[in-house]
C-alpha cells in the first residue's frame, strides 16, 4: 500500500452523532405537514441505504419541495448544534492526523453550509482543507463524484487516499472512485467490511501502526 497522504470523513454518524438533531428537525417539517413523526432509529437506518426516495420516506413527496427544504434548514440551524455531539475520541483522532500532517476534508451528503456549521461550533473547522456537501458536486454518495473532486483539488492520487464512513453509501462511494475505506462501526449503518472498528481509539491504533 502506497503512503497514505489524505483523509476523507464522511461527517453525520462518523465524526458527529447528528441523528437525534435530523430526526427533531425532519419531524418539525412532518408536523406541519400533518405526518406523525419519525423515530431516530427508522431516521439512522434509511439515510444510510442506498436507493431509498428519502423525500417520500420522509415528507410524502416524490421530491424535495423548496418550503420543505426552507423549513428544514431554519429549524436546524437554530436547534443541530443544541443536540449534535462530537463522538468519543474525535478530537484526539483530528489531533494524531494534525500531527501525522495528512491532508484532512469532508464528504457529506449533507450541505456544505450544515457541514461548516456544525464543524464550526464543534471547535473541528480548522482540521479540514475541504468541504464538500451534496450541493458541490452533481452526484452525491454512492456516487464517486465528492472522492474524485477532493483527489483533484488536492492533488492525492487515490492510492495515497482513505475515505473513512460509516454507511453503506460510504463505502460504495470508496470502491466506485477506486480509494481505500474504513467503516466506522460506532455510526449509524453496519457493514460486513473487514476494516471496521467499533470506536474512534481502535481506529487511531490501526491508523497508526498499519497505514500511517
Amino acid at each position: 500500500m502506497s503512503v497514505i497522504k489524505s483523509i476523507i470523513f464522511d461527517m453525520d454518524g462518523t465524526l458527529l452523532d447528528s441523528s437525534y438533531a435530523l430526526t427533531c428537525s425532519i419531524n418539525f417539517v412532518r408536523k406541519s405537514l400533518g405526518l406523525k413523526p419519525l423515530k431516530k432509529e427508522t431516521l439512522e437506518y434509511y439515510i444510510n441505504e442506498p436507493d431509498q426516495d428519502l423525500s417520500m420516506m420522509f415528507y410524502g413527496t416524490h421530491e424535495y419541495l423548496d418550503e420543505h427544504r426552507e423549513m428544514f434548514k431554519e429549524h436546524y440551524l437554530k436547534t443541530a448544534n443544541l443536540y449534535v455531539k462530537p463522538y468519543d475520541g474525535a478530537y484526539d483522532l483530528l489531533e494524531f492526523l494534525k500531527l501525522k500532517k495528512i491532508d484532512l476534508s469532508i464528504a457529506t451528503n449533507a450541505s456544505d453550509y450544515f457541514a461548516k456549521s456544525m464543524l464550526k461550533h464543534a471547535k473541528m473547522l480548522d482540521y479540514f482543507t475541504l468541504i464538500i456537501g451534496s450541493n458541490n458536486v452533481k452526484n452525491s454518495k454512492p456516487n464517486p463524484d465528492m472522492i474524485d473532486l477532493i483527489c483533484g483539488k488536492l492533488n492525492k492520487s487515490k492510492n495515497q487516499t482513505i475515505l473513512i464512513g460509516d454507511s453503506i453509501k460510504d463505502e460504495l462511494a470508496a470502491k466506485n472512485s477506486n480509494v481505500g475505506f474504513v467503516f466506522a462501526n460506532w455510526g449509524y449503518g453496519r457493514s460486513n467490511n473487514s476494516k471496521k472498528f467499533d470506536n474512534i481509539f481502535q481506529l487511531i491504533d490501526y491508523l497508526d501502526n498499519d497505514i500511517l
